[in-house]
């Protein structure tokens, strides 16, 4: 099975819903003509990434006005896609959510970032449930960001076996590589495509660098886009491969061996007592 996906590197304006939004409505209907099934955009694009106590001004519920637009979009469009938002729960609590709708603009999936950097935790709350969700373009698997760099999720993600991970995302300078390198060990860790969608331009004292890459089951690159600059990268994708890569060479889920670890870990807590 193939899917064609998009990433939406551009630089969103922090705070402004409606220039972002309209933003996004103008990539998804780009994408009309090229045969893509699903678009990924960055890190809370639709409010822009940014940190600060206007947060609360742009925040809102899960099936807000955003959703409602997105919603119309990705159903005009025909399209799977998957957006990022700044979420306030009935608590009053504020999340880095993202939402995937499908190509009826129907709901699919929510997920809230369960790994904050130390500058977020001053202002969300951090996400407590992965999401995998099987879809008829493939089973996906959500992260934002940062999420990337903690190979424990990516393990609880290859025994579900995902077969497309989406991590929309805001990194920044000088972090090219890290970004890079643990997008590559993600896809490696769970033998699936890793689609990672970041942010250009300036927001506050971060600057983003772009570089949105589509990853393949052995961590190689298979499409991206170096510049610093607005861009539509799009890649078709085969789910074959993850089978051909598992049984040639990725055969970790066979291979584990937790029980020796757990020894491990049973025997320092004697230890320690």
């Amino acid at each position: 099975m193939s899917v064609t996906i998009a990433l939406s590197q551009h630089a969103y304006t922090p705070g402004d819903k409606d220039a972002n939004i309209r933003r996004m409505e103008e990539d998804i209907e780009r994408c009309m003509n090229k045969n893509v099934d699903l678009i990924v955009f960055p890190e809370l694009a639709a409010t822009g990434y940014f940190l600060s106590p206007a947060l609360h001004d742009v925040a809102e519920e899960k099936f807000g006005p955003v959703y409602e637009r997105m919603s119309t979009a990705a159903r005009k469009g025909g399209v799977y896609l998957l957006y990022g938002y700044v979420e306030r729960a009935s608590s009053g609590d504020l999340y880095n959510s993202t939402v995937l709708l499908d190509h009826n603009g129907e709901f699919v999936a929510h997920y809230r970032k369960i790994h904050l950097t130390p500058p977020e935790k001053e202002f969300f709350k951090g996400g407590e449930d992965p999401v995998v969700v099987q879809t008829p373009i493939g089973k996906i698997a959500l992260m934002i960001c940062w999420d990337l760099a903690f190979p424990e999720y990516a393990a609880y993600l290859s025994k579900q076996n995902v077969e497309l991970i989406l991590a929309p995302s805001a990194w920044e300078s000088p972090y090219e590589n890290p970004f890079a390198s643990f997008a590559s060990a993600r896809a490696i860790d769970t033998t699936a495509y890793v689609a990672a969608c970041n942010h250009t331009g300036d927001s506050g004292r971060l600057s983003f660098f772009g570089q949105s890459r589509v990853y393949s089951p052995d961590g190689t690159v298979i499409s991206e886009y170096e510049q610093i600059k607005d861009k539509l990268v799009v890649t078709t994708i085969d789910y074959r491969t993850i089978i051909d890569w598992k049984d040639r060479f990725f055969t970790m889920n066979n291979d584990r061996r937790p029980e020796v670890f757990e020894r491990k870990d049973s025997y320092a807590n004697q230890k320690n007592c």
